[in-house]
């Protein structure tokens, strides 16, 4: 690294950290204005509503340092210019790429970083933030499941029909037991009409025993003060439903293999998988799209032009993003397509114009 690469990073970041601590104060002022009143209303305290907001602050940062690099890119290349020092450097050899290699350099460093945060930082920061809320205004965990419940434990298949007393209780359920690999050889049928929890078990006055062989009923039985193999917990009914930001990616990968094993549907968790990296790099594609801007624009209101062709430009990569998790959303195309065929997209296009600019304009 030479001294100007030293030099135009230093410069980027005199641009992108006020950027940041203005555009993280503008957002976080105005989600305040919009829910403040409403927390107040709910009974939360003021240092439970402070730290809420405190809490939000990694997930803050991390989705506006995508426009603060924009914004960093264009007044750093148009500040050069201004002072001569872009002329200065084309006369001296230095092409529009080498100039280019520390911006992205250090905005690579910053989706990393990025990345660090979606990862490690922020998953525990909005799991704090939103149990906050959910507790302290009274609307307690979220439901999992109270009624028509199916579970899958072990070679057992567990229907429930609902779930009372706080999850003490649980109405009509139906144990169907399988032999060998897989759902398929059935075994053994327990009902009762009722459930209740006592002493770390499940209990039942009475349950219908119902013994299977090749598919064939061979004999029941009824069944007097009997334990029922469910190893659920009356709590689990009740679990906190945690969203994609709550979570990290092994966190993630963890709750995809228990929506496989249930067989319910899980390809919007895997799309948020992909998405959680490919979201971290659009601050080094807001960079790309803003540097072939920032070559072309004049230097005489250069800057207003410069983020409005890079906000149109912006607009255009968010709207393939949005579209693209969309269709995999909905099983359309595959998960890790969907996450970054728009970055590769933009990535191509935008480095490819770099390349194409054979004067950049610096008047």
């Amino acid at each position: 690294m030479n001294r100007l690469d030293r030099y135009i990073m230093r410069r980027w970041l005199l641009f992108f950290i006020p950027a940041m601590v203005v555009l993280g104060a503008a957002y976080l002022s105005s989600d305040a204005a919009f829910t403040l009143w409403e927390y107040i209303r709910r009974g939360l305290s003021p240092g439970h509503i402070s730290m809420h907001y405190v809490l939000k602050i990694p997930n803050i940062l991390y989705q506006m340092a995508p426009i603060a690099a924009l914004i960093a890119t264009l007044l750093t290349m148009t500040s050069m210019k201004r002072s001569g020092e872009m002329t200065a450097a084309f006369a001296s050899g230095v092409g529009d790429i080498r100039m280019s290699v520390p911006i992205l350099a250090i905005a690579l460093v910053v989706s990393l970083l990025a990345f660090y945060v979606t990862e490690s930082m922020a998953p525990g920061a909005n799991r704090i933030s939103r149990d906050l809320v959910r507790k302290k205004s009274g609307a307690g965990s979220s439901v999992v499941g109270t009624k028509r419940i199916w579970l899958l434990e072990g070679n057992r298949v567990i229907h429930i029909r609902s779930v009372q007393d706080g999850g003490a209780r649980l109405t009509q359920p139906t144990i169907l037991q399988f032999d060998g690999k897989g759902l398929r050889n059935l075994s053994l049928r327990m009902d009762a009409e009722s459930v209740v929890w006592e002493d770390n078990a499940w209990k039942a006055e009475e349950v219908v025993l119902r013994r299977f062989s090749e598919g064939n009923l061979t004999d029941s039985e009824i069944l007097r003060n009997q334990r029922l193999p469910i190893r659920i917990r009356p709590d689990e009914f009740y679990r906190v439903r945690r969203k994609p930001e709550e979570m990290s990616m092994s966190e993630l990968r963890k709750y995809i293999l228990n929506l496989k094993a249930a067989g319910l549907p899980h390809i919007t968790h895997q799309v948020s998988i992909y998405q959680k990296v490919s979201t971290a790099t659009i601050s080094l594609i807001f960079t790309v799209i803003a540097l072939p801007v920032a070559f072309l624009i004049p230097i005489r209101g250069g800057v207003p032009l410069g983020l409005g062709l890079s906000i149109m430009l912006v607009l255009i990569f968010w709207s393939l993003f949005s579209l693209a998790l969309s269709l995999g959303y909905a099983g359309i195309i595959p998960p890790l397509v969907a996450a970054w065929c728009a970055q590769a997209v933009a990535l191509v296009l935008g480095l490819g114009a770099l390349a194409l600019i054979k004067h950049p304009r610096l008047t």
